[in-house]
């Protein structure tokens, strides 16, 4: 995704972050996510027995002290690309932004993901901050004519296609979070009003959709768009009438689906 931002919304020419730069600024998304992934399944060790009795890691193929292990190790390697990124391009300034994403998806897992609505919207930020940080550094350098503004609707279409999918997340896992004492919207305020938060988050989908949709005056990009809305609108449909966990975990295929093809749109001019 950030390859594709890289080289399709952005002037690579004149952009301050190199291709080696680039590498290392994604390389180093990548350590982060890890990292998040690494230490929410420690934390969802409990909860993972539950709703993913054949892909629980962390506690089970895992020890989970081995996984805390493997945490620290992806930290560590992060803190020296990170380093490295800040003095290369004299943003030193800026390296509290590692330590406050590494912190940040901590406290998602520890405490947030069981909030309801607070944690979608935490790690819905994330998600478009991965986004974002590919052309934070010509911002902050003074170099922002590099940027299209594409990037905006782009980050927003990023953050709305996740926290949709979080809600319809939380929805398939309300079993397993309710057994754990895990908070979400659903499990706190139940099944039907979990379904209308989904249904509400994929209308504003829907709208940004489509404000990024007019945006563009190709005949094959509008229809590319239409098609992604329609796929919005099954996996809202499959969310409402549902009758058991397939539907959810169907619509959340469908959403990631969604979220790659936003994302390949970007490669068509």
């Amino acid at each position: 995704m950030q390859a594709i931002i890289y080289f399709c919304l952005m002037d690579t020419a004149q952009s301050r972050l190199g291709l080696s730069d680039f590498i290392a600024l994604s390389l180093n998304t990548m350590l982060i996510a890890a990292s998040g992934y690494v230490i929410n399944d420690y934390y969802d060790s409990r909860m993972d027995r539950i709703n993913r009795p054949f892909k629980w890691i962390a506690g089970n193929k895992w020890s989970l002290k081995r996984v805390l292990y493997f945490y620290f190790l992806l930290l560590s390697a992060g803190v020296l690309l990170s380093l490295y990124l800040a003095l290369r391009l004299s943003l030193i300034p800026f390296i509290f932004i590692y330590p406050v994403a590494i912190i940040g998806l901590w406290l998602y897992s520890y405490v947030l993901k069981c909030k309801p609505i607070a944690g979608n919207l935490w790690v819905s930020l994330f998600c478009a901050g991965v986004v974002l940080i590919v052309a934070l550094p010509d911002w902050l350098l003074g170099n922002p004519s590099v940027i299209n503004q594409e990037i905006w609707y782009y980050s927003l279409f990023a953050f709305l296609a996740t926290w949709f999918r979080e809600v319809v997340k939380d929805l398939e896992d309300i079993a397993g979070d309710q057994q754990a004492g895990c908070q979400t919207f659903p499990a706190q305020f139940g099944l039907s009003s979990g379904k209308i938060l989904a249904f509400l988050a994929g209308l504003l989908l829907l709208a940004a959709l489509y404000a990024w949709d007019i945006t563009h005056t190709s005949n094959t990009l509008q229809l590319l768009f239409t098609l992604l809305q329609g796929a919005v609108v099954a996996s809202m449909a499959l969310v409402w009438w549902s009758k058991n966990n397939s539907y959810f975990h169907n619509a959340s295929l469908i959403i990631k689906g969604v979220m790659l093809a936003g994302t390949l749109l970007l490669l068509i001019k």
